[in-house]
């Protein structure tokens, strides 16, 4: 049985803000979402729940780094200054239902909800999988997120465009910022993403098509 990613989150601080910025931290997310959906051309069914949750699903596991660090990046860069905790899963699914996710089960399911809602509080993310030693996976996880926390906003805008598939020129993605290649460069670099090339590419090594 083919194995999904699940990802199911909560965002951090939204009862301390006006219900405004948890719409638009949650549109943020939607449309990271559907992105990612972009991607492999399998939707991602984003779905919202208890206010403040949501989670999707993504068919596609080599894409699991490059998906969670686009969602932390839209989040960071358009999401209203709002975080969110984070449990991703790998596993098996039973069933999705007709939409969304409200009626999704599975052992992803279950070990993504499970561990959001054990996390501890001193924890923002955490990843697993039940089919696997997933120790090296679960280090350069953790590792990842934790450069995607520490991005200004500027440069998570950045690395938004620079994780989008298929990948565009830095003279492109410079000019629909509105900023010079050079300073465009410059944010990446001060993202980290170079030095993540090689965990990116080890990670969808597996995929069926082809990076461009």
């Amino acid at each position: 049985m083919s194995l999904s990613i699940v990802l199911t989150g909560d965002l951090i601080g939204s009862t301390e803000v006006e219900p405004s910025v948890v719409d638009l931290a949650m549109t943020c997310l939607s449309s990271a979402a559907s992105t990612i959906a972009d991607w492999t051309g399998n939707d991602t069914r984003f779905t919202r729940f208890r206010g403040d949750g949501w989670q999707i699903i993504l068919s596609d596991p080599p894409l699991v780094l490059r998906a969670t660090l686009l969602i932390l990046a839209s989040l960071r860069a358009k999401g209203g200054g709002l975080a969110t905790r984070l449990s991703v899963a790998t596993g098996t699914v039973d069933r999705l239902g007709d939409r969304g996710l409200a009626e999704a089960s599975g052992p992803a399911f279950t070990l993504s909800g499970r561990n959001l809602d054990t996390m501890p509080p001193f924890r923002t993310f955490v990843y697993a999988a039940l089919d696997r030693d997933q120790r090296w996976t679960i280090a350069i996880m953790d590792l990842a997120v934790w450069q995607a926390q520490q991005w200004t906003p500027e440069q998570a805008e950045a690395a938004m465009l620079a994780l989008d598939l298929p990948r565009r020129t830095d003279k492109v993605l410079a000019a629909q910022l509105g900023i010079s290649r050079q300073a465009f460069q410059s944010r990446i670099k001060g993202t980290g993403l170079m030095a993540m090339r090689s965990a990116l590419h080890a990670f969808e090594l597996e995929r069926k098509t082809t990076e461009r």
